[in-house]
């Protein structure tokens, strides 16, 4: 409790006597803030902590700004001697607990972009609610990406952001937090600077120096051994080389593997022959935002030595076109042993995740597996940005997700599996489609394309076909579709417009508590 108000008393002024000495700065010259919660009954969340005072300045600003402390709104007052911006951030109702991480995230979000835009480069965070999802905020909202703006990144001063009340819950946090702005980067990071050699280089360089991790890097010599045909097929395409990610991490030694995590690593698709439109091609340099928020979490797992053993793959290629490129109709055969005829050259994902998915399984025999991946332009139609489409036969992984997405407010959305979909995959000439036969549901048939690789082929349908969303098989697989949350529209609150490296934070919750298990 002492260093908390010592840190209130740096930040606030608690003393009469200093408002008298201390003189008053130019507004353009403050450069410290403090973030305080207010509840909408127009009491400071933490008020027990701070000086009279600065409590009373506080609540007469807000009350005659008639300011009604709704949830994240941000009012800003000068502290009683001139000398620092306080932003007052809106809690709501202190009678509700329903979406109570979501708003303190927003909020102190709100407050530190405030306050960052009046030029203030030292903050402090009073105690909040949720000191996780302050923590959170505290990361997020100082995310930029300006390392291409040249005249930008010379005039950048420094932003520090400390918490008056420093806990085990607020350090998470900032780690949750830091490891999304990590999966931004990677994401945001134009494709010339982040071909798979890069990307697997960053990798091994970030996890250098984290104990209890392995990570391997693997070339194209290595995958024709592993009879990855369609990463390799994928990849024939591109001048740049091909890689395969694996992180080792450790958390109970000598237990067996309990989750896997697969991510997509295409750093950039062209749709390859299946050419894409040229709108909103350059958002295809985060068509490896599923392995970028793969990384991330494993970064954050170990960083918080969580004790579980996961496991995380990457492959790694460009989709391009060239002479060497795979044409629509070729066929390869599969690191499973199936040959699919390749009906879309634009539906790669499911094809290298396919292989990615059949080496993790047999290599690390892992309880439950999760891939990740930018996949389909249908589930964008289907659920837009704000949800991450989950598929998975599982009603207990379900449960997990679910739960670990509600805890991050990374909201999800479970999508149905029938045996329709594996029906709709079959091919005149090889044993599978990569796409579906009838143009329809096509966020769904790319799911079931990848079951087939997890736990076995599914290639004649039964006579009477049914929902394949209650079996407990291990592994437990999951399949999350991130083609909408991959890119924030905006940046409100949290958010910062462009790659959102979403839904890390979720990944790094569903591991917690899978390792409570």
């Amino acid at each position: 409790m002492q260093s908390i108000a010592r840190n209130i008393r740096h930040f606030s002024v608690a003393h009469g006597r200093h408002f008298a000495t201390t003189r008053a700065l130019p507004r353009d010259a403050i450069k410290t803030g403090l973030v305080v919660g207010m509840f909408a009954s127009h009491k400071l969340f933490s008020s027990e902590q701070m000086p009279q005072a600065l409590q009373d300045k506080i609540v007469q600003e807000v009350q005659a700004l008639d300011n009604k402390a709704d949830a994240g709104s941000v009012q800003l007052v000068l502290s009683p001697d001139l000398t620092q911006h306080i932003a007052v951030v809106g809690l709501g109702s202190s009678e509700s607990t329903a979406n109570t991480t979501e708003i303190v995230r927003t909020a102190v979000a709100n407050g530190i972009k405030q306050l960052k835009a009046k030029k203030v480069s030292d903050i402090s965070i009073a105690p909040m609610p949720s000191a996780h999802a302050a923590g959170e905020a505290a990361a997020l909202a100082s995310f930029t990406f300006t390392a291409f703006k040249t005249q930008k990144k010379a005039e950048e001063s420094p932003l520090t952001i400390a918490s008056a009340d420093v806990t085990a819950e607020w350090s998470a946090g900032r780690v949750y937090a830091e490891a999304q702005n990590y999966a931004r980067e990677l994401m945001a990071t134009p494709a010339n600077y982040m071909t798979p050699t890069i990307f697997a280089q960053r990798v091994r360089d970030e996890m250098a120096s984290l104990a209890n991790v392995t990570v391997n890097v693997h070339d194209e010599q290595w995958a024709r051994r592993q009879r990855m045909g369609g990463l390799i097929a994928v990849s024939q395409g591109s001048d740049e080389p091909l890689r395969f990610v694996e992180i080792i991490y450790r958390g109970r030694p000598g237990d067996p593997v309990a989750l896997a995590l697969v991510g997509k690593g295409i750093t950039f698709d062209t749709g390859g022959y299946s050419l894409k439109l040229g709108k909103n091609m350059d958002l295809m340099k985060g068509d490896m935002g599923g392995g970028a928020t793969v990384v991330a979490a494993m970064r954050a797992i170990a960083q918080l030595q969580l004790p579980i053993n996961v496991v995380a793959t990457v492959p790694l290629c460009e989709n391009m076109v060239s002479g060497r490129a795979t044409k629509v109709s070729d066929v390869y055969t599969s690191r499973a042993g199936l040959t699919v005829e390749v009906m879309n050259t634009d539906a790669e994902g499911r094809i290298v995740l396919a292989d990615a998915l059949h080496y993790t399984v047999e290599a690390h025999q892992p309880r439950s597996i999760v891939d990740v991946a930018t996949l389909t332009g249908a589930m964008v139609v289907a659920l837009g940005e704000l949800y991450t489409g989950v598929f998975t036969p599982s009603p207990t992984l379900w449960q997990h997700i679910d739960r670990a997405g509600a805890t991050t407010d990374e909201p999800v959305w479970r999508m149905p599996l029938h045996d329709r979909w594996d029906a709709m995959l079959k091919s005149p000439i090889a044993d599978l489609s990569n796409i579906g036969c009838k143009g329809e549901a096509g966020a769904c048939t790319a799911a079931a394309f990848l079951r087939q690789f997890v736990d076995g082929p599914r290639l004649t349908p039964p006579a009477v076909m049914r929902e394949q969303n209650n079996d407990e098989s291990v592994p437990r697989w999951a399949h999350l579709d991130i083609a909408g949350p991959m890119e924030a529209s905006t940046s409100e609150g949290y958010h910062h417009q462009g790659m959102s490296g979403r839904p890390t934070r979720l990944l790094i919750e569903l591991a917690k508590q899978l390792s409570a298990e």
